[in-house]
């Protein structure tokens, strides 16, 4: 059973909720930052960056002396600090999703138009409208944008790991300088960003459904 550890800000990181992959051993050797960065399959500029970022040290280096880890415990601060991303990221969309509910207001051509309609005919025209998007749905021409959105978020993240690896990929296939590979993590940061604010922009609010040519339609469901 491996012990708590406790990290430099003086969080306790419960080591054993994060074992090992299978197949993959820790006899307690240490490894060197190379070594690290290889079973990670990062550059050693990353590891650097996960230093900064609190990652545990086995023995810190000085006098030529190479920094030492245990493989067992960075792999397991890696997992709790992408969970702790990954939950933090729930909650951002969670709350952005209430607010877009809470500020949605109808544009001033609807609102006028509504406006001149009794209660009877607005009844009559959300009955028509609802049955329109069921059939649109069925049909296929239209897409619950909550389904989509899941769809788009999976494609996200995946997106997301590959943004994250590339600069590291490029600085070990083409030699990168740190300048360079920052360069490069810089702007993958704002291309991912660039995607999330598309993807916010065309399905940022919940109980809708989308076209297939983009078009967003309220299912009043």
């Amino acid at each position: 059973m491996t012990s708590p550890i406790t990290l430099a800000d003086g969080s306790v990181l419960d080591v054993s909720r994060w074992p090992l992959p299978a197949g993959v051993e820790d006899d307690g050797t240490p490894l060197n930052r190379a070594q690290l960065a290889r079973a990670f399959g990062v550059s050693e500029n990353t590891i650097t960056k996960w230093l900064g970022q609190g990652m545990p040290v086995e023995s810190t280096g000085a006098n030529g002396v190479s920094y030492e880890f245990r493989l067992t415990h960075c792999w397991a601060w890696r997992q709790d600090r992408d969970e702790k991303l990954r939950a933090s990221k729930a909650r951002g969309d969670q709350l952005a999703a209430q607010a877009a509910l809470a500020f949605r207001n109808l544009d001033d051509d609807q609102a006028e138009e509504e406006g001149e309609l009794t209660a009877d005919d607005l009844r009559k025209w959300s009955e028509a409208e609802y049955h329109r998007n069921r059939v649109a749905e069925q049909r296929g021409d239209l897409l619950r944008a909550d389904r989509m959105r899941a769809l788009i978020e999976d494609i996200f993240v995946t997106f997301g790991a590959e943004m994250d690896t590339l600069p590291d990929y490029c600085e070990m296939q083409f030699g990168l300088t740190a300048a360079q590979v920052d360069q490069l993590q810089a702007r993958c940061d704002q291309l991912r960003g660039e995607v999330r604010r598309l993807i916010e922009e065309k399905l940022g609010r919940p109980g809708v459904v989308v076209a297939l040519d983009g078009r967003q339609t309220e299912l009043g469901l």
